[in-house]
């Protein structure tokens, strides 16, 4: 018999995702330093070979309300919107004893996306406006009570950033970002499988826009799949900042420019430390900003990384598209005159 308690309160099971047809959860089990390596926390990247186990939602609820509750460190927020260094980002910010990092778990897209379906459980009492707080309450475990956990969802929950941050009782998290040209050239590098991905986002991002709603599909389908990128780093940076409105005059959410890591890591990344009070120490921050992280693809570690190899491929993208990208950034700013195409944000923080 499966003991939920020890499911929802044991480190070496993840909280993977929530079932909504059978109104379940998933456990999946770790492997030590599975949560370290996985770029995501996706079933193929975690390299675990159990088998899964599932709980009725009503099962874990109840197992929840019984359990005594360990008071730790409130969790922190990456928010990002895409190609914007967070996952470089989030693996600098997690050092052994300090803090842990848990890059874009399923769980947290899973809330996300109830919120767009207006979900409403028909087994308990819970419904959408829940999801997020269950969600932190069962992935919270991943961090010892002297840690702090850090949370890089992918940018498909910038949905719920009101929620999340609610939900952590003291909030502090950051918004990363990027102008138009490296964003749109990060997508063109990464080839036909990066488009098309940007289509699928877009189709759910579209969801939080209610004009853009009843967008039917082949009013999309016609758009070139540059525009379908430039218009989904239009309407992230629209969303990133509506949050950082409501956010930042509070010290709640602050906004990175992602060529300021980039190109500052030690600067950028001490900001950053301080402003999520991490308590990250200065000389470990300055140690891993020119480490070994530094020098790899934080995506795929195995792959090496410099300014000067990256700005290589991005002219080669450049040259390849010519005037079509140029084109491009017209059409954007024709049709949306009060958009920029490099846009500085509310809640900057300090370097």
């Amino acid at each position: 018999m499966t003991d939920v308690k020890q499911l929802i309160d044991d480190p070496s099971y993840l909280a993977y995702k929530f079932d909504f047809t059978n109104e379940s959860i998933e456990f999946i089990s770790l492997a030590e330093g599975d949560l370290d390596s996985a770029t995501w926390l996706t079933r193929d990247l975690l390299g675990s070979d159990s088998s899964s186990i599932s709980v009725p939602l009503v099962d874990v609820l109840r197992a929840i309300n019984s359990l005594t509750v360990t008071v730790g460190k409130p969790p922190r927020f990456i928010f990002h919107t895409a190609y914007c260094a967070s996952t470089f980002l989030s693996r600098c910010l997690s050092v052994k004893g300090v803090s842990v990092s848990l890059r874009e778990p399923q769980l947290l897209l899973d809330a996300a996306n109830s919120k767009r379906i207006q979900w409403r459980s028909k087994t308990s009492n819970i419904d959408f406006r829940h999801l997020p707080a269950l969600a932190i309450r069962l992935l919270r475990k991943h961090a010892e009570p002297h840690e702090t956990l850090i949370f890089k969802p992918i940018n498909s929950v910038n949905n719920i950033i009101a929620e999340l941050l609610h939900a952590s009782g003291a909030p502090k998290a950051l918004m990363l970002y990027t102008d138009a040209r490296h964003f749109l050239l990060s997508t063109l590098k990464k080839g036909q499988a990066a488009t098309q991905r940007q289509r699928t986002m877009f189709d759910l991002l579209r969801c939080d826009f209610p004009h853009l709603s009843q967008l039917g599909l082949s009013d999309a389908i016609h758009l070139t799949d540059l525009k379908i990128s430039l218009t989904l780093w239009r309407l992230q940076l629209e969303q990133a900042e509506l949050a950082l409105t409501h956010s930042s005059i509070n010290g709640a959410l602050g906004s990175l420019h992602a060529e300021r890591l980039i190109n500052q890591p030690d600067k950028a990344l001490q900001a950053a430390n301080k402003f999520l009070q991490l308590g990250i120490s200065g000389e470990v921050i300055s140690e891993i900003a020119v480490g070994d992280l530094s020098m790899r693809d934080a995506k795929d570690m195995d792959n090496s990384f410099s300014l000067s190899s990256r700005q290589a491929g991005y002219q080669k993208v450049e040259d390849f598209y010519g005037s079509d990208i140029d084109n491009g950034y017209k059409w954007l700013t024709t049709n949306n005159p009060l958009t920029s195409l490099t846009p500085s944000l509310s809640g900057s923080i300090e370097l």
